[in-house]
């Protein structure tokens, strides 16, 4: 009858300690992992308290109440040197020592202290009671105490290795990101320089206007479209009148400045879809789209031209020369075979003028 009820109370145990397994194995929490331990510590072996130790890179030491709640806990806890004494060294231990040293030990008449594994043990549980207990009571209380404690354990590396695996893969996260926002910041600094370079290699300097390998890539695209869809064009070419004179007598500071405000004056005659550029020394060139009365264009440059020899004081005047010729889509001609013929009339303009 006796074996009958033993065996009967060995089932309950063991069918708890299968509960116990599978919640350990879902959770994800240390904190959970103790409150079950703690719990089934209390529910079968009936402990008034129990010690917990795991080593690791973070040792764990955690004392539990009779209720079986967990609660943090120090190398300074009362049976810490107990649970210590019988976890066995990292090193300095040969094998036949450590295969000598016993994974449960009785401390006293009401301690018990339980190991896992057998050999080198890296957790320890140390539980008490009240009262005297048979031997019958001893063995149950170190084999329920061995499983829980070898679940215990299992679950808590369980953990820890995830937790590494997480740091791992942050750490790899984060390397990874702080080499992309490098190579994005130099990607960006090489965008900034390579702007640079570009407008430099397309802008005049001195007028911030296109310059003459500006105005081909960027008139070209416009041309092209024009020729493509027959729309009306034209290409404008302005000489400055004067420069010389301007640079001899002035000198050529003063020449620069009648640049900059031939060209300021240039510009504001135009849309600003419309393509105008230096192309050197006292040489302006526009081409306009859509322009079906391009004249309209000269009427408004000798308009501006009038009306700033009248408002700015200078010690020059700003007079320009201009030719101008509309673009047949129907012709096989280029942009830069226009440009020629503009600039050809802008000499018989300017000739015109003089004589």
């Amino acid at each position: 009858m006796k074996s009958e009820i033993n065996a009967r109370q060995e089932l309950v145990q063991m069918r708890a300690l299968l509960t116990t397994a599978r919640e350990l194995l879902q959770a994800d929490d240390t904190q959970v992992v103790l409150e079950l331990v703690g719990s089934t510590i209390a529910e079968l072996s009936g402990a008034e308290a129990a010690l917990l130790a795991v080593c690791g890179d973070d040792e764990e030491i955690v004392s539990i109440d009779r209720h079986g709640k967990p609660h943090p806990a120090s190398p300074d806890h009362v049976w810490y040197p107990a649970a210590a004494e019988v976890l066995a060294p990292r090193s300095g231990m040969a094998d036949n020592a450590m295969a000598a040293r016993p994974a449960a030990r009785r401390l006293g008449q009401h301690l018990l202290a339980v190991t896992v594994p057998a050999h080198n043990a890296v957790a320890a549980l140390v539980a008490g009671w009240h009262g005297e207990a048979t031997e019958a009571e001893w063995a149950q209380r170190t084999r329920t105490l061995s499983a829980v404690l070898e679940l215990a354990a299992a679950a808590l590396s369980k953990l820890q290795s995830r937790s590494s695996l997480e740091q791992l893969v942050y750490s790899q996260y984060a390397q990874m990101a702080d080499t992309a926002q490098a190579h994005t910041e130099e990607l960006a600094r090489r965008d900034v320089v390579e702007g640079e370079m570009r407008r430099l290699c397309l802008v005049d300097v001195l007028t911030g206007l296109n310059n003459r390998r500006g105005f081909f890539l960027h008139a070209e695209q416009s041309f092209k479209l024009a020729q493509r869809r027959h729309a009306r064009s034209a290409v404008i070419f302005a000489d400055i009148d004067g420069l010389k004179l301007v640079n001899d007598e002035l000198g050529h500071e003063v020449g620069d400045n009648l640049i900059r405000d031939a060209a300021a004056v240039f510009r504001e005659s135009f849309r600003d879809a419309d393509v105008i550029a230096r192309m050197g020394g006292d040489e302006f060139v526009a081409y306009t789209l859509d322009d079906a009365q391009p004249l309209v264009i000269l009427e408004r440059l000798r308009a501006n031209l009038h009306a700033f020899n009248l408002m700015q004081e200078r010690p020059y005047r700003v007079e320009i020369s201009t030719g101008i010729v509309q673009c047949d889509p129907a012709a096989d001609q280029n942009l830069r075979n226009y440009v020629l013929l503009a600039d050809q009339r802008m000499y018989a303009h300017k000739r015109s003028r003089l004589h």
